[in-house]
């Protein structure tokens, strides 16, 4: 399966949402994606009944934070969990200002993410081995990161205990809304692409863990409904 360019909705979305992708950009990623299929039919980096549906699940998806959240130029970012590449990699492509350093625990999962990244040419980006929290990253990197994003599959209070010994110190009140219609990210501090009803989590994140904020934004613009992203949430927690 190789060859799939982005589908003219996926492309029509990013502009109505103020994401206006460049040539280049758009064939980063529709390179990134063939190399992702091409990968999955021999490592499972996604499921087999979302391949059809890549473009949507997976790269719109990692990249709908862009949508509403306004991040500053240059921030050092943490894909945690980046298992087949998502959020980090579609992130890093339509946003080459921030710095990506992209985990994960399974080997051969980040052995695949390496290759692609060094196909598409994306040097600032450095993929990793190893599980959150190990003492050799926290010692190489620990308190060097503004931004940890994630689509990993765990608890709210789960994702902030574990980036927690990465990000650097808080500086900064929590953002507010700028002038548009983007929130303002004021590092240090998460965001997790999560589904479902986040009640629970939330409260049990803001009683045991030390954060500033915790803002929930519903995944909802024109077509989210029919490409079933309606249940998903951006939850950005201020550490």
């Amino acid at each position: 399966m190789t060859g799939t360019g982005p589908p003219q909705e996926f492309q029509s979305i990013c502009r109505r949402n103020g994401l206006n992708l460049s040539d280049a950009q758009i064939n980063l990623l529709a390179r990134f994606v063939d190399g992702v299929l091409e990968w999955n039919s021999k490592i499972n980096l996604i499921s087999r009944r979302d391949q059809e549906n890549i473009w949507f699940s997976h790269v719109l998806h990692s990249l709908t934070p862009l949508f509403y959240v306004d991040f500053s130029d240059g921030l050092r970012v943490l894909d945690l969990g980046t298992g087949g590449g998502f959020p980090g990699m579609p992130l890093a492509i339509v946003r080459p200002d921030l710095e990506m350093v992209l985990l994960d625990s399974i080997r051969k999962k980040t052995l695949v993410v390496q290759d692609l990244v060094d196909r598409l040419g994306l040097t600032g980006v450095s993929v990793w081995t190893g599980r959150a929290g190990e003492a050799h990253y926290d010692q190489k990197a620990g308190g060097t990161f503004d931004l940890v994003v994630t689509r990993a599959v765990a608890s709210l209070r789960e994702l902030v205990h574990w980036s927690r010994p990465y990000l650097r110190v808080s500086r900064a009140a929590p953002g507010e809304t700028n002038g548009g219609n983007r929130a303002r990210f004021e590092p240090p501090g998460l965001v997790a692409l999560k589904g479902g009803d986040l009640e629970r989590e939330i409260a049990e994140t803001k009683l045991k863990e030390s954060v500033r904020s915790v803002r929930v934004i519903p995944m909802s613009f024109g077509g989210s409904i029919e490409l079933g992203l309606e249940d998903k949430k951006a939850v950005i927690v201020s550490i």
